[in-house]
């Protein structure tokens, strides 16, 4: 599992101490829509200065895509990781259990599928795709529940992605879901862990 703590990790890059700022700032907003709000304007004004990434973010992992934790708000509560995303490399369908989210593109393109819920039936869940959304460097989305059920993909076949992600509360168990046949998926609950 991912290391608590409340200093960023040793994955620094330039922009950290900016997001943590304008997280704390965010906080203030004290409703869930504001600050997701304030972080997307935010982020999209501090993006073009990432400056360069750490090494370690940018080496992909054959198993999968990673996720890096940079840090956790003892005040908020609030968490920021990065994920790295080899070429082709995807999420399952997940929500974001009962917490507000950002993600950033830093580098490469992400492409992102929301799905919505039609209806549940004897423990399976009828999905249905909804937008599709291709981030490149410097895009913000915002995810709300229960609107935030998606699957992500690096869309890139030779170029690693890499993304930034502020968590209301520390996303350490989604649901995920599982394709069994044409628009139906088994909905299982999955422990996340962090480099």
């Amino acid at each position: 599992m991912a290391q608590l703590s409340a200093e960023p990790r040793s994955l620094h890059f330039p922009l950290l101490e900016s997001v943590v700022v304008l997280a704390d700032a965010a906080m203030q907003a004290r409703e869930p829509h504001r600050i997701v709000a304030a972080l997307v304007e935010g982020l999209r004004n501090l993006l073009p200065s990432t400056g360069a990434l750490p090494h370690d973010l940018l080496r992909p992992d054959p198993s999968g895509y990673a996720r890096h934790e940079l840090y956790r708000s003892p005040l908020h509560g609030y968490q920021v990781l990065a994920m790295t995303w080899g070429p082709g490399q995807g999420s399952s369908v997940h929500d974001h259990g009962d917490t507000w989210g950002v993600e950033a593109v830093l580098r490469g393109r992400l492409e992102v599928l929301d799905y919505r819920v039609i209806r549940h039936a004897r423990g399976l869940a009828h999905l249905r795709v909804g937008d599709r959304h291709l981030l490149e460097d410097g895009r913000v989305i915002g995810l709300l529940p229960p609107h935030d059920l998606h699957a992500c993909r690096n869309s890139g076949v030779r170029d690693t992605a890499v993304t930034l992600h502020i968590y209301g509360t520390p996303l350490e168990e989604v649901r995920r879901y599982i394709h069994v046949e044409d628009e139906l998926y088994r909905p299982e609950r999955v422990q996340l862990t962090s480099h």
